[in-house]
């Protein structure tokens, strides 16, 4: 069986491969923490949050901000909880891998974001 590469990332910046082979849905939904929901940030690019991320008040993702806000322009809206990044669909609706190519932009778009998030503040 062939792989099909995706990337989870937690608020936190931590960025884990997934194999979305078998079982996806069930994989997609325990990384982001319920029900998904698919963004299409191109056509060989989809991010998949929690559909009711905002509604149990999940934290905000600063790292699927940074990808909504340079596809969909900033402030239009504010990305919460942990993220599934994955090559698209098929013609026939199927989700597709990411490449090899796209895992190391990923990786690095993460990196970068990395840079301008504060870091928590520890209360004594």
């Amino acid at each position: 069986m062939t792989t099909k590469t995706a990337l989870q990332v937690t608020t936190t910046g931590e960025v884990t491969e997934l194999d979305l082979a078998s079982d996806s849905l069930n994989k997609l939904q325990t990384a982001v923490g319920g029900w998904v929901q698919a963004i299409d940030l191109a056509s060989d690019l989809s991010m998949w949050c929690n559909e009711e991320g905002k509604l149990t008040g999940l934290p905000h993702n600063p790292y699927a901000q940074y990808m909504w806000d340079k596809v969909f322009g900033a402030h239009t809206d504010y990305l919460v909880g942990d993220i599934v990044l994955t090559g698209g669909t098929d013609s026939e609706g199927e989700t597709i891998g990411l490449t090899q190519e796209q895992v190391d932009i990923m990786k690095l778009t993460v990196a970068k974001v990395q840079k301008f998030v504060e870091p928590s503040i520890t209360l004594i």
